[in-house]
């Protein structure tokens, strides 16, 4: 484990490099850069704000916003909230890849036709995880609730692709930077 000066003061990171993908310009990447900074390389996903915050619970991230009425995350959230209560929603926490082999396949496979800055990034202490198979959310209607089980219960398909779900804290450590190669499709 590794102390780092935050806004919050010092505080505890896992030395375990993930890596998170952002627009190279744009609202996102505005917001997601100012935040960074004032947080002294410090990044609070949404979720854990809301729950620091209780009257912010009207906050959104991009993807909360733009799944807000989307069935099959109604669908899993409601197996989370069900079964998994002790995992971070899919909604308003932030992902991560854990392997920078995800890393290019989600630059291939999910945004090929748009650049994404890679950040490198630590998870502070004390944040709640969940690693999940991706590919489990490739499923028809029918079969929403049997793979949001394989998908809360960390189940890896045969052809796996995991992502990090994160609850809490992430440390951005080339903050001051923001160094990150721009990818382009």
């Amino acid at each position: 484990m590794t102390i780092v000066d935050t806004c919050w003061g010092p505080r505890e990171i896992d030395e375990k490099p993930y890596w998170h993908l952002v627009p190279p310009s744009g609202t996102y990447a505005d917001i997601f850069k100012n935040n960074v900074r004032v947080g002294k390389g410090a990044l609070l996903s949404v979720s854990a704000g809301i729950e620091a915050e209780p009257h912010l619970e009207n906050a959104h991230t991009p993807y909360s916003l733009s799944r807000r009425d989307d069935k099959k995350e109604k669908v899993f959230e409601e197996v989370r909230q069900k079964s998994f209560p002790m995992c971070p929603s899919r909604l308003k926490t932030i992902y991560v890849f854990d392997d920078y082999a995800l890393v290019e396949r989600a630059l291939k496979e999910w945004f090929s036709k748009e650049p994404k800055m890679v950040y490198e990034c630590r998870i502070m202490t004390g944040s709640i995880t969940h690693r999940a198979d991706t590919t489990w959310l490739n499923c028809s209607s029918e079969q929403w609730v049997n793979c949001a089980y394989k998908y809360w219960s960390g189940e890896m398909s045969n052809d796996p692709f995991p992502e990090v779900r994160v609850h809490g804290v992430l440390y951005f450590p080339k903050w001051v930077e923001f160094t990150g190669d721009v990818i382009k499709a």
